[in-house]
């Protein structure tokens, strides 16, 4: 009985190593487009495209948040910059919540992992309740929505 279990440990461990193996050259794909769009979109070429209204511009945030990626202390040196740039901080909220939520840039390795149905559902809904975060903290700690 111990071996049989021991033997299902192990077979369990190599499936999951070998699938680890698959999905390394879709991580470092992600990794990639990750730091192109890093060097290549600045917070000051994206600030250009806000000032059309309150819900355009937090879609826009949100819209953004989700193609740039990365780890949160970049989001809020960005965030920071937008803000100073005279984005609106619905806006700006909506591009934080959607930077971590969203992710467009792992959807790959996302699909690959747990499946395109999930991945897409998740992403769609993780827009929609960034854009409500915009706007809930907008209203509740920046006054409104401008």
């Amino acid at each position: 009985m111990n071996a049989i279990l021991i033997q299902k440990i192990a077979d369990a461990f190599l499936k999951a190593f070998r699938g680890l193996l698959r999905s390394i050259p879709v991580i470092l794909i992600v990794v990639l487009m990750i730091s192109l769009l890093k060097v290549y979109i600045r917070p000051e070429a994206i600030a250009g495209l806000f000032g059309f209204s309150p819900f355009t511009d937090t879609f826009l945030g949100a819209a953004f948040g989700s193609v740039l990626a990365g780890n949160s202390i970049n989001s809020y040196i960005i965030g920071s910059g937008l803000l100073s740039s005279g984005v609106p901080f619905a806006a700006v909220s909506a591009f934080l919540a959607s930077w971590v939520i969203v992710g467009v840039a792992q959807l790959p390795a996302e699909s690959a992992q747990l499946g395109t149905r999930f991945a897409v559902l998740r992403a769609v809904i993780g827009f929609f309740f960034s854009v409500f975060i915009g706007i809930l903290t907008a209203m509740v700690f920046g006054g409104g929505l401008v």
